[in-house]
């Protein structure tokens, strides 16, 4: 028998060995009751594995290489998890712990600004102001006066101000940037991890990288802040949660909150919330600065009006 049949009757056996084990009414059992039912079994590795997936807000959206990087384990030790688990792949994980969420979604008691189905444009829009209202009051009781001070000092001072963001959050990086840039220093939005990390070996201690990320656990974003304070520069995180990867990181960090509702996916709000946090940034950084300031920005604003007809 060559050794790849030998494998596949290996793995054949195995497959029906687990089900034997579990029994048909273990794959019923969500992802928490299987995490309780083999918790005395499970390993240091996988009682890693498990924390960073009950630690991050939508863990279905990790790659298996992104959750080993997270837990600090190897791919193996993720692939023992899902098999101990009774899940025939790491996709069936996946899928399963997406379900679990929208269902634990629906089983919410919807409150008045829930978004349904049958509601007019007008109502639609109420409810998401009544929703972004409450996510500025939610992040003002989480705002830092110290730190919010700290980075205006920071952001004032630096030879050169780069914003980082992927996906999503590479666009308030670029809003973000674009003010900035009216005072007329060096100011980059960087959007691609290649030019990131590029930019990010170059940098040095008179540098500041604002970073943006509703979720902290980019991988990508940790590793050029990484090399970016590696080379001195001051990382400034915009982020949800200070238990994530990249608040433990931050020279400042700067939290925002934001309730989504069922129709609406985490971006619609805490993008605005994180907007108006940068907003505040910039109208602090003005405010102690100064006539140069000032009449530098005068100086934009005169140079875009002379592009409109």
């Amino acid at each position: 028998m060559s050794c790849f049949l030998k494998k596949l009757v290996s793995c054949f056996f195995y497959v029906v060995k687990l089900q034997i084990n579990l029994g048909g009414d273990f794959q019923l059992l969500s992802f928490e009751e299987r995490i309780n039912s083999k918790m005395n079994s499970l390993t240091i590795s996988e009682r890693k594995v498990v924390e960073q997936l009950k630690m991050h807000e939508q863990p279905f959206l990790l790659s298996m290489n992104e959750l080993s990087l997270l837990s600090k384990v190897s791919e193996p030790s993720v692939v023992r998890l899902y098999r101990k688990l009774g899940y025939a792949s790491y996709q069936e994980l996946k899928v399963a712990l997406a379900q679990e969420q929208v269902n634990n979604r629906f089983t919410l008691i919807a409150n008045d600004n829930d978004i349904k189905d049958d509601d007019l444009a007008d109502i639609v829009f109420d409810k998401m102001a009544d929703q972004l209202a409450t996510a500025m009051s939610m992040t003002k009781e989480k705002i830092n006066v110290q730190q919010m001070e700290e980075a205006v000092q920071i952001i004032s001072k630096a030879d050169r101000l780069f914003f980082f963001g992927q996906g999503l959050s590479g666009n308030i990086a670029e809003d973000g940037a674009h003010k900035f840039m009216r005072m007329g220093g060096t100011t980059i939005a960087v959007k691609d991890p290649h030019y990131q990390a590029i930019y990010a070996n170059h940098m040095s201690k008179d540098d500041v990288v604002i970073v943006i990320s509703h979720s902290g656990e980019t991988v990508n974003i940790i590793e050029v802040v990484k090399m970016s304070q590696k080379n001195g520069a001051f990382v400034i995180v915009i982020t949800s949660n200070s238990n994530t990867t990249l608040a433990q990181m931050a020279d400042t960090l700067l939290l925002t909150q934001a309730q989504e509702t069922e129709k609406r996916s985490d971006a619609m709000v805490s993008r605005l919330v994180q907007l108006a946090l940068i907003d505040t940034l910039f109208t602090r950084v003005v405010a102690i600065g100064g006539s140069y300031v000032k009449e530098a920005i005068n100086r934009s604003r005169l140079a875009v009006t002379r592009m409109k007809k």
